[in-house]
């Protein structure tokens, strides 16, 4: 798999509605020298289609595959990964999706342990300077120590209750209580806790960028969640969220080492717009004209990508209300480039400033390599580099940019959204994501029960529906004798 490089002239000239298509890796439709099994069968060829190859499709494929089911992936976009982007930004790796892994995230660990790979340190740490911008867009230069300390204080408080409403996170309605507290948002929880200002300022931009979304929208019990799986640590869930890459090829290269652990059959550029559903098996049809038939299919889109398939019959009305009110961001990533050497610097920006978290990459003479994480992407035209160092010089005033590299996840017609989020009292009907239907199964980051913001969430996911395909399979083959 090549990389092509990311710049704002290829962006700008392909426009918004193509950001999809930008700048994605190239791969021949078929992957070329893995082996494939064209078997016949009741049902069609396959025993298994795996419908999207990010880390959710990839990793079901692969323990699909090696439990001698016949597998095809049907991908849509020209490459794998999913939401996932390894891509380069003037001559260096970058991840333009998720990004983030972490020893305490054992899915995905395990499988960079499985394929040999380690992690790659961004600057967290060691701080030069750190901000907090409030929501009336002031900025306050505050001292690492003291911004530490205001963080954690306001995270602490948030998550004060953790460890007693996630005792077992990946079980995480083993206490009831969750269920009752999914109705409370995270702006109302934020409220009621009477925080220092700047502390509130910098978690509720933290909040935002979870959310996707005002936090008035997101759920409170989500997040608090994800933070238990931190070993409800607070210096642990900042480790595991900012600090961590993975190194010698970055996510792309650990999604191809997976793929290509696996016999699975790979057609890329395929695009599946119905799947009617028998008896005996799936038929799924392709947009470019293709017919899959397979004796069960995974599904492991994102969530606002599912109104595009025309389901026959159709998705249980549980599916659809969550589908339609359950989970979306508003989120995107971007690089910008500064010719200044602005040193080791992280700023938080509550909403609505649009660029919610600013953090160094890299910092030398030759200048400074900058991520922003925007939890509202609509907030501002990201392809607009004026606006971009607009924004950014109200953090650093004298920054002058000179390139820029962003990439819109809800423009990409293959997402619609950035990462999951749960809405305000969606939360608790999660599972209603993942349940199989008939010969339908579900898979995806949204469906996990850890952590479901992440690369982890996804790649638990794909090992369930592996086992309950498994088992749907494994019975009739043993009914028929």
């Amino acid at each position: 798999m090549t990389n092509r490089p990311v710049d704002r002239r290829s962006l700008i000239r392909f426009g918004a509605a193509a950001a999809g298509a930008v700048a994605l890796a190239s791969c021949a439709k078929e992957n070329p020298g893995r082996e494939t099994r064209d078997g016949g069968g009741e049902g069609g060829p396959y025993d298994v289609a795996v419908i999207g190859a990010g880390y959710a499709g990839i990793t079901a494929a692969r323990d699909l595959a090696a439990k001698g089911w016949r597998v095809v992936v049907l991908e849509a976009r020209p490459r794998i990964g999913g939401r996932t982007f390894t891509s380069e930004f003037l001559g260096r790796p970058v991840e333009l999706g998720g990004s983030s892994v972490h020893w305490v995230q054992p899915h995905v660990f395990t499988e960079m342990q499985r394929y040999g790979f380690d992690f790659e340190e961004v600057p967290l740490y060691d701080l030069d300077a750190s901000y907090i911008m409030t929501s009336d867009g002031a900025v306050h230069n505050v001292p690492p120590a003291k911004f530490d300390t205001l963080y954690n204080d306001a995270f602490n408080r948030f998550c004060a209750n953790s460890r007693t409403l996630f005792p077992q996170p990946y079980k995480p309605f083993a206490n009831p209580e969750v269920l009752k507290i999914d109705d409370i948002s995270a702006a109302q929880h934020l409220a009621s806790l009477g925080l220092d200002p700047l502390g509130k300022a910098a978690l509720s931009a933290e909040l935002v960028l979870y959310a996707g979304g005002p936090t008035s929208t997101f759920s409170y019990a989500s997040f608090v969640k994800l933070f238990a799986l931190a070993a409800w640590d607070p210096f642990t869930f900042t480790d595991s969220e900012k600090h961590w890459h993975i190194a010698n090829g970055g996510t792309a290269a650990l999604a191809k080492a997976i793929l290509d652990d696996s016999k699975a059959d790979v057609r890329l550029g395929t695009v599946v717009k119905e799947v009617e559903q028998r008896d005996k098996g799936v038929t799924l049809r392709t947009a470019d004209g293709q017919t899959v038939e397979a004796r069960a299919a995974v599904f492991t889109l994102p969530t606002s990508v599912y109104p595009d398939i025309n389901f026959k019959p159709g998705l249980s009305s549980a599916k659809r209300e969550f589908i339609a009110h359950g989970d979306s961001a508003d989120g995107a990533t971007m690089y910008m480039k500064v010719k200044n050497n602005l040193g080791n610097t992280f700023a938080f920006c509550d909403d609505p400033n649009p660029l919610n978290a600013i953090q160094t990459e890299e910092f030398g003479d030759d200048g400074t390599i900058l991520k922003a994480t925007l939890g509202r992407q609509s907030l501002i035209d990201m392809n607009d580099l004026d606006a971009v160092g607009a924004e950014l010089r109200k953090i650093h005033p004298n920054a002058e940019i000179t390139d820029i590299a962003p990439y819109n996840w809800v423009k990409d017609p293959f997402s619609k959204q950035a990462w999951p989020a749960y809405k305000v009292g969606w939360f608790k009907k999660y599972k209603d994501m993942a349940k199989a239907e008939g010969r339908l199964f579900f898979a995806g980051s949204a469906t996990a029960d850890g952590w479901h913001e992440y690369i982890d969430g996804a790649v638990e996911s794909g090992i369930r529906a592996c086992r309950e395909v498994t088992e749907k399979l494994a019975r009739e083959e043993a009914a028929n004798g």
